[in-house]
């Protein structure tokens, strides 16, 4: 409160004093950033492509602008996506190296459930066979973010249930242009990001390019017992070419390729604390973990080409394919001085029960036949198709009406193979007793091929807006799967195969009411794949929603109610999840839900004596309630033996946001709090059990950003401003914390 105070006194007196630099646009931002997106923006941005207002936007779309994520510079995609109604996050690392987003309830595990893309090609590595791999693009070098939920979702496959998130690069500039940006704080966290691009007009067309390079990194928040590092390293570089036909061509068209890599090290692990240990100290790790390190490498190449071949026509082709290859190399389970095995999560929750056990995480030294087992998760990925969207647009002048046909042929694969290593711990020491032969801890293949089709439309009648559309997934999953006896792959393996076709109809409704109020409704039908076992099948929903959007001038609200309701829900059983690491998806039960969204966005200084200075105000406010509606039993631990009306693991029922500034002239003091309820981490109902849930949390960001010259800028920011301690996570091996109050000053350069 004593902060806000301060805010609010630092406003009046700023009242008295010159014009703002950063007020000039505050307006402008604020609106455009919510619901009030211009024209030409709505009609490059993928997930609104085709589209000239947000009446002809299905559902419900949020922009995250360039201005806003440097508002406070976040290299966590997770606090980026935090101020957005409807967004679902898991923390895990403390750095958002491996996100769990989900949707309007959908269900957080490793980002599964929601279609994520990249310049709107999907950037999942492998995103029909293994949509939960560990890879999400660096938040740090996008120009922007789109997130869609809602009756839209038919255009963005193959998850449909519940939203998408478009993430968009930094775009090649139209003028000779260089930015160099880098910032150093706590626990040695660092980041730089430059890059330099220019577009040149001759008679040929207009050339462009583009070079980015980023890289961000830290010591660590974590203790290891032996101070072993815990810290990571990321770095990204981008090339963007494009060629573009002269103003006078008799057909407008576009080529541009698009190259970049992806390196990642980072010494993290799934194995947490004990309850005992965590209140202690909970940014403790076990000497156990000493070993586990991610080592991954991501690359991806698009050859985008656009043409129109008349005022009424338009189209976009992809050509794409990326590749990824990740090694985690982590603790998998302990065995006792029997040779029995013991199973990580077992001994965290009862450390009593399994005293041998736990003293060999702590780094007591192992006797007999006991042992530390490290598994090398060794996995090879790649996605490659080809996609393209035409629009036609036809009717009056003044009311344009639009039919977009897109069409995509994918295919991608994972291929595992992969190994455990067996350790000893003397004295805190791990030691290498047994290499692990590779393959033997899994060793198969498994690829899908499909085909994706949508047809929708935009239709005017006066002051509605009719949106409907149809898509149509005929996929095709393989799997072989050659275990442990044969390491060579020279036989056919053990072959599955699973095929699915389904029709995925939708509509959406907008209503003007008046130039500043709109109202709107839409329903779909939701499916998410269902992997190669044939057993399983596909998980399909009914996905409705009900809002209502005001923008005018200084204020911008948006209001949704949501109902999602699922049936064959699927689980995957992933690591991350204390399952075995199989990947396999597997049928539940049904499942509802029902939530509320509420947007505002407002700045009261926009009028009267202190408009020459800016206070914008964004609130974003999320109720969710996800219940099961069947009762069945499962051998998944998050779900265990599920009763009607028990609340879904891992969904937070209540979240709410509030990002404030206070600008001035040259100068910015910038607040962010976000309030998250505690979350079952097991399915039930009535009063939460605290050993089966996470913390609630409070927790407040603050900058200071000055503007120094047009070209230099300083920052100073603050994240976990009170210090606040909360466990983020129990799964899949005990109590992991969120990330300690962290310093960081940076500095930026635009020429």
């Amino acid at each position: 409160m004593k902060t806000l105070r301060v805010g609010f006194i630092s406003a009046a007196l700023l009242c008295l004093t010159g014009a703002s630099v950063f007020a000039q646009d505050s307006t402008f931002q604020m609106v455009s950033m919510w619901h009030g997106i211009p024209e030409a923006t709505v009609s490059a941005v993928g997930l609104a492509s085709g589209a000239s207002g947000l009446d002809e936007v299905p559902g419900s779309l949020h922009l995250i602008t360039t201005k806003e994520l440097k508002r406070f510079s976040y290299t966590d995609p997770l606090r980026t996506l935090r101020t957005v109604a409807g967004v679902n996050i898991t923390e895990e690392d403390g750095f958002g190296l491996r996100p769990n987003i989900g949707l309007r309830g959908s269900g957080t595990e490793r980002s599964s459930r929601i279609t994520i893309m990249e310049d709107g090609v999907l950037i999942a590595p492998a995103p029909y066979t293994a949509s939960s791999a560990y890879y999400f693009p660096s938040i740090a070098r996008m120009s922007s973010v789109e997130i869609l939920k809602g009756s839209s979702q038919i255009a963005f496959g193959p998850q449909t249930a519940s939203g998408a998130i478009n993430l968009i690069s930094t775009q090649i500039p139209d003028v000779e242009t260089a930015s160099f940006s880098m910032s150093h704080g706590s626990f040695k966290n660092r980041y730089v990001h430059m890059y330099v691009g220019n577009s040149v007009t001759s008679g040929k067309g207009t050339f462009g390019y583009l070079i980015e390079f980023l890289e961000i990194g830290s010591d660590g928040f974590k203790t290891l017992d032996n101070e072993d590092p815990t810290g990571f390293i990321k770095s990204d570089r981008l090339a963007k070419l494009k060629w573009s036909s002269p103003v006078s061509a008799s057909v407008q068209q576009s080529l541009q390729l698009k190259l970049a890599d992806v390196t990642e090290t980072s010494h993290e692990t799934y194995l947490g604390l004990s309850e005992v240990d965590f209140a202690i100290s909970p940014n403790r790790r076990y000497a156990a973990s000493a070993q586990d390190v991610m080592n991954t490498e991501q690359t991806q190449t698009v050859l985008t080409h656009t043409v129109a071949p008349s005022k009424r026509l338009e189209i976009k082709t992809d050509i794409y394919r990326t590749t990824f290859h990740r090694n985690w190399y982590k603790l998998d389970r302990a065995v006792d001085s029997t040779g029995t095995t013991m199973d990580l999560g077992e001994i965290l929750n009862s450390p009593d029960d399994f005293s041998e056990g736990y003293s060999y995480l702590t780094g007591s030294s192992t006797i007999g036949l006991a042992g530390l087992d490290v598994q090398a998760n060794n996995r090879n990925y790649f996605a490659q198709g080809i996609q393209s969207r035409l629009i036609y647009t036809f009717g009056k002048a003044e009311v344009k009406n639009r039919i977009i046909f897109g069409s995509r042929f994918h295919r991608d694969l994972v291929d595992r193979f992969q190994w455990r290593d067996r350790y000893s711990m003397d004295n805190g020491t791990m030691e290498l007793v047994t290499p692990g032969i590779h393959g033997t801890a899994g060793n198969r293949v498994e690829s899908a091929s499909a085909l994706a089709n949508y047809l929708r439309a935009t239709l005017h009648f006066g002051d509605f807006t009719l949106t409907p559309g149809l898509r149509h997934e005929n996929i095709s999953f393989e799997r072989y799967d050659y275990g442990s006896s044969d390491l060579e792959r020279l036989g056919n393996g053990d072959y599955r195969v699973n095929n699915v076709s389904v029709l995925l109809p939708g509509v959406g409704l907008n209503y003007q009411i008046s130039s500043a109020l709109d109202l709107f409704t839409g329903v779909h039908r939701g499916f998410i794949p269902p992997g190669s076992k044939p057993q399983t099948e596909p998980e399909l929903s009914i996905n409705s929603e009900l809002g209502v959007r005001f923008s005018h001038r200084y204020v911008s609200a948006q209001m949704v109610i949501f109902s999602n309701n699922y049936s064959n829900l699927l689980g995957a059983d992933l690591n991350a999840s204390d399952g075995t690491g199989s990947g396999d998806l597997f049928n539940g039960g049904s499942a509802m839900a029902n939530g509320l969204e509420f947007e505002l966005a407002v700045d009261p200084f926009t009028d009267g004596p202190c408009d020459h200075i800016s206070m914008p105000v964004r609130i974003a406010y999320t109720y969710t309630d996800a219940t099961f509606t069947n009762a069945f039993d499962s051998d998944f631990g998050a779900w265990g033996d599920v009763e009607v009306g028990d609340a879904l693991p891992y969904l937070a029922p209540h979240q709410l946001s509030l990002v404030t500034s206070f600008e001035h002239e040259k100068i910015a003091i910038d607040i962010s709090g976000r309030f998250t309820s505690a979350m079952r981490t097991v399915a039930g109902q009535g009063e939460i059990l605290l050993a089966e849930s996470t913390d609630e949390s409070l927790i407040f960001d603050s900058g200071i950003r000055y503007e120094v010259s047009n070209h230099l800028n300083v920052t100073l920011g603050v994240t976990n401003l009170l210090d606040r301690a909360y466990a983020v996570s129990r799964r899949p091996y005990g109590l992991r914390p969120n990330m300690p109050r962290a310093l960081r000053i940076g500095v930026s350069v635009n020429i």
